[in-house]
């Protein structure tokens, strides 16, 4: 008499799991997904970036002539090309991000540090001009300084 075995009593196959084909499958699909979602999320993080400066620049100048207002003295906007700073104040402390250009041919220049200057007078005039900020040498921004009523304004224009 031959003795039958239940299924719970069966001993397991030797090749239950997954084949080696089945898990390199799943890793290149895996590699593809990464490969095609990451520089999205890259390039986003660097746009958001990139406008979080833009912001902070024009904030800082439009608040120029506030501060020469309430404090009855001369104040400047400085550029400092030679250490990628700017800001309000001498010396300035704020960072210019390596991938930002700068160019303005119509701004002051302080002669003893060569910073380039839009400066604001305690009567609510200012030196005016225009700045142009170019993002990876593809997007720019043009902000436009008007010196009698002291407005800031920002355009973006096409780059050639």
């Amino acid at each position: 008499m031959a003795l039958l075995s239940s299924p719970s009593m069966r001993k397991p196959k030797s090749g239950m799991g997954f084949t080696m084909v089945e898990v390199v499958l799943v890793l290149v699909i895996i590699s593809l997904v990464v490969a095609l979602v990451l520089p999205r999320v890259g390039a986003g993080w660097r746009r958001m970036e990139d406008r979080e400066f833009l912001q902070d620049f024009v904030q800082t100048l439009k608040r120029g002539p506030l501060i020469a207002m309430n404090s009855g003295q001369l104040t400047a906007f400085r550029i400092r090309p030679s250490e990628r700073l700017y800001d309000i104040g001498n010396p300035p402390y704020r960072r210019i991000p390596d991938h930002v250009d700068i160019y303005s041919d119509d701004l002051e220049r302080d002669p003893v540090t060569q910073d380039h200057l839009v400066v604001f007078y305690p009567d609510g005039s200012l030196s005016g001009g225009d700045i142009e900020l170019v993002f990876d040498k593809e997007s720019a921004f043009l902000i436009s300084i008007h010196p009698l009523v002291g407005s800031v304004r920002v355009s973006r224009v096409e780059r050639r």
